[in-house]
């Protein structure tokens, strides 16, 4: 999965949220998190409060940024050394125990992302939530930069779920042509086939935990799929397709 990440952010880190971390309202960043927050031009301050700075929070509702301050901490017995810490709203009010946070820059930005809420890990999807909250200034001298001709390729090894085909003919068979995503009335283009285009989607995500099996797919449209996957109400239209899907 870190190719993935590799694919986006300049630098970044991955750590899951300590019970310490939350009680003393104090984020201990492990080394690859302080690489990407150093590289963004933010150094720990020596005193509290440090200064404010801002985390740019991806697939989350649009526009969302949180504030952190940035700080050596004093460490008992006397003598130990100093460890950078985060404090202010990334963990007094957005992580919570057991969160899986990635940090990472682009630059002088800072993005923050939970993790296992649903966020998908391909890098041309990701690729455009990060443009989309990304300076406009760095987007511009990065495509400018872009070298003409064919990109290289690269071997990529991943692992991915083997999915019951029987599952997925069975919630394409039970839609019979239409989106199952509650009120959803779009038009949907034929496949070559004459069928409709749908893609059969996991309620509770495989990734989640969740099941493989009927009761927990549903056959949606395009564009119900990716907002499943990245829409701002996701969390309350997974309930109302959970309670959809288990009446059929």
């Amino acid at each position: 999965m870190s190719v993935v990440w590799e694919h986006v952010f300049d630098n970044f880190g991955i750590k899951q949220v300590t019970k310490t971390d939350k009680e003393k309202s104090a984020y201990v960043p492990n080394a690859q998190q302080r690489k990407a927050i150093t590289a963004a031009g933010i150094k720990p301050a020596s005193v509290r409060p440090g200064p404010e700075f801002s985390l740019t929070i991806l697939f989350e509702p649009t526009g969302k940024t949180i504030r952190s301050s940035y700080y050596h901490s004093e460490r008992k017995p006397s003598g130990r050394t100093p460890e950078p810490r985060m404090g202010h709203e990334i963990i007094s009010s957005w992580l919570d125990k057991g969160d899986r946070v990635l940090i990472g820059n682009i630059g002088k930005q800072v993005f923050a992302i939970k993790l296992g809420t649903g966020v998908a890990v391909d890098k041309d999807v990701i690729a455009q939530e990060v443009v989309q909250r990304a300076d406009p200034a760095t987007i511009l001298a990065r495509a400018k930069a872009a070298k003409k001709g064919t990109p290289p390729t690269r071997e990529v090894k991943r692992s991915d779920f083997a999915r019951n085909p029987y599952v997925v003919a069975a919630a394409l068979l039970r839609a019979k042509g239409s989106c199952e995503m509650p009120g959803c009335k779009r038009a949907l283009f034929e496949k070559p086939d004459g069928t409709a285009y749908l893609e059969v989607h996991h309620v509770i995500p495989l990734g989640e935990d969740g099941d493989d099996m009927l009761g927990n797919v549903a056959a949606l449209c395009p564009h119900c799929h990716r907002e499943q996957h990245f829409g701002k109400d996701r969390v309350s239209q997974r309930k109302s397709l959970s309670k959809y899907v288990a009446k059929l």
